[in-house]
């Protein structure tokens, strides 16, 4: 990318923060670049920025818009694992531009990768490390190297071993799934509310006391 190009700013997740968006802005227009925000950038659907096609057309539009040279995400959050399957990959396929986000945006990255081998920025705007490596990455042919802090509080992680790529991707043997793989459950109402959980939770407690109950009762 070159100063005078087009960035667009959407929302694919959570929402962001106004004066957050309006710092975005401006760290990118100091880099020369023209700013475009998307319509529905800001709106607010419980903890996402609008519902879900709303925000899918904002990063569809952003996709197809041959003007658009980056598509650069707000913020992570969640709410991207939603609308990834409905990511327009042939807009995708037919002008390849970058995608930069981190977080919840992942989804997306690995989606973009698996259904377009698309080459995305792993990133954000937060911060004058974390913004110059985007910028790096963006604007420049350089390679980008980072470095490990020993300081980080992650840096004393460490997991011996080697990646195998030829185990097997089935359930082994005698696996049931647990209900989360059968029915997911969605966190967000249809009205955007989170659900309570634990309304389930307590219903299913006076079952457990009895069967604990009944076994005590049991002769021996």
């Amino acid at each position: 990318m070159s100063p005078g190009d087009c960035v667009r700013l959407v929302s694919p997740a959570s929402r962001p923060d106004r004066a957050w968006l309006t710092e975005s802005v401006e760290v990118l227009e100091g880099w020369g670049l023209r700013v475009e925000v998307g319509r529905h950038a800001s709106d607010e659907w419980g903890y996402m920025a609008g519902r879900d096609a709303d925000r899918l057309a904002d990063l569809n539009d952003a996709f197809r818009d041959p003007s658009v040279r980056a598509v650069i995400t707000t913020r992570g959050g969640a709410g991207s694992y939603r609308i990834a399957d409905g990511i327009d990959f042939d807009a995708v396929r037919a002008d390849p531009k970058p995608l930069v986000g981190l977080s919840d945006i992942t989804n997306l990255h690995l989606a973009l990768w698996t259904h377009a081998r698309l080459a995305t920025v792993h990133g954000c705007l937060a911060g004058p490390s974390a913004a110059a490596g985007v910028r790096a990455l963006l604007m420049t042919t350089a390679p980008l190297i980072i470095n490990r802090n020993p300081e980080a509080l992650s840096a004393a992680v460490e997991v011996s071993g080697r990646c195998d790529r030829s185990a097997r991707r089935s359930s082994p043997r005698g696996h049931r799934p647990g209900r989360s793989e059968h029915h997911p459950v969605d966190p967000v109402r249809r009205d955007g509310r989170h659900r309570r959980h634990r309304t389930r939770i307590v219903r299913r407690l006076p079952r457990l006391r009895r069967s604990r109950l009944d076994r005590r009762r049991r002769p021996p």
